[in-house]
C-alpha cells in the first residue's frame, strides 16, 4: 500500500503537498526589469549643477560647483545572502553598449546648460547636454544583497573600439571621454569650479584613465592586450536593495585631503603662469594631488592595481 504522502505526490491529488515533492516542482523566482540609479552627494544630500558644496579644502574654507560628472561602469555583478551571483541581463541603448568584447555603461550626473555646469564656468569646460543616473537591466531582484563594478571601460571594449572606429564613428556612449583617440579613455571626469575662503577662483580636474597604452604614434592596445597601468577603480557595496538603494558618490570624501592649490595655464600656450585655487589630476603619479586622489578610489598609483575595500568615495544610499 502506497504511504498517503507518496500516492498524493505521484498521483498529484493535493497542490499543497506536490510543493514539497521535489525542488524541481517549485516556482522559480522570475527576474524583473531593474534600475541600478546613482547620486552625487555632499553631507548626505544630492548635489547637481546648481549646488554649491562648502566645507572642502585643506581648512574648510575652500567652495566647489561640478561642472562636469561622468563615468563609465563595467563588470557589474550582483550577489545574494551567500555571496553567490546572481544572473543578470543588461539593456542596449544609447548610454549601454556590448559586443563580443565586453559591455560598458556609461552614467553622466551633469548636464551643460546650468549653474556650474554651463560653458562659461570653467576654462575647459567640455560637458554633455544628455544625462543618464541609472544602469537598467533584468534580474531575480529579490535575490540581490550586494553590488560590485569597475569603474571605467575594460581593456578589451577599449582595445575593440579603438581599433575599428574613428572618433567620430565610435558607438555611443564610448563616443565620448577618451584622452584622446588613439591614446585611451579617461575612465572618470570630475571637473569643478573652486572659490577658496579669500573669494579667489579657480578650477577643479580630476581625470581617471588608463596610461602606456601604446605607442605614442599609434593605436591604444594596438600591440598589447593592456595597458601598462590600467586605473581602474573596484567598488564593493554590501546590503544593497535594488528596488530602494542608490549609489552615490561622496563629492567632498573625493576630495579631502588635497591642497587646493594648482597650476594657472596660458590658455593660448598652455604654460604655466602661476598658481592660484584648484585641483589638477590626469592619472599621472608626477601630478601632486593624483596620489591622494588615487588613494580615495583605492587605487595604487605605483602599479594602477585596485582593491575595492579601500575605495572610500561610492556608498550606498
Amino acid at each position: 500500500m502506497i504511504p498517503t504522502l507518496l500516492k498524493s505526490c505521484v498521483l498529484g491529488f493535493s497542490v499543497t503537498l506536490l510543493a514539497g515533492c521535489g525542488s524541481d516542482d517549485a516556482e522559480a523566482p522570475t527576474p524583473r526589469a531593474f534600475e541600478l540609479g546613482f547620486a552625487a552627494t555632499a553631507d548626505g544630500k544630492h548635489v547637481g549643477c546648481d549646488d554649491s558644496i562648502s566645507g572642502v579644502g585643506p581648512n574648510g574654507a575652500d567652495t566647489v560647483g561640478v561642472s562636469d560628472l561622468r563615468f563609465y561602469v563595467s563588470n557589474l555583478k550582483l550577489w545574494d545572502d551567500k555571496q553567490q551571483e546572481v544572473a543578470l541581463t543588461l539593456d542596449e541603448n544609447d548610454f549601454q553598449y556590448a559586443s563580443n568584447a565586453g559591455q560598458v555603461s556609461l552614467v553622466d550626473l551633469t548636464s551643460n546648460t546650468e549653474g556650474s555646469c554651463a560653458g562659461n564656468a570653467i576654462a575647459f569646460a567640455e560637458g554633455t547636454k544628455r544625462t543618464n543616473s541609472a544602469i537598467t537591466g533584468s534580474t531575480v531582484v529579490e535575490k540581490v544583497k550586494s553590488v560590485s563594478f569597475d569603474v571605467g571601460v575594460p581593456q578589451a571594449v577599449m582595445q575593440d573600439v579603438i581599433a575599428n572606429h574613428t572618433a567620430e564613428g565610435a558607438p555611443s556612449p564610448l563616443a565620448e571621454m577618451q584622452w584622446t583617440w588613439a591614446s585611451g579613455y579617461r575612465h572618470f571626469v570630475l571637473n569643478f569650479a573652486v572659490t577658496d575662503g579669500e573669494g579667489a577662483t579657480g578650477d577643479g580636474y580630476a581625470h581617471l584613465g588608463s596610461r602606456d597604452c601604446g605607442p605614442a604614434d599609434g593605436l591604444a592596445l594596438e600591440d598589447r592586450d593592456r595597458c601598462t597601468y590600467i586605473n581602474t577603480p573596484q567598488v564593493k557595496l554590501d546590503h544593497f536593495d535594488l528596488d530602494k538603494n542608490v549609489v552615490t558618490l561622496d563629492i567632498p570624501k573625493l576630495l579631502a585631503g588635497l591642497d587646493f592649490i594648482s597650476p594657472i595655464y596660458d590658455l593660448d600656450t598652455f604654460e604655466v603662469i602661476g598658481e592660484g585655487p584648484g585641483v589638477e589630476c590626469h592619472s599621472s603619479p608626477t601630478q601632486p594631488d593624483c596620489p591622494t586622489l588615487f588613494e580615495r578610489f583605492g587605487l595604487d598609483i605605483a602599479t594602477g592595481e585596485a582593491k575595492a575595500s579601500q575605495d572610500v568615495v561610492f556608498g550606498v544610499e
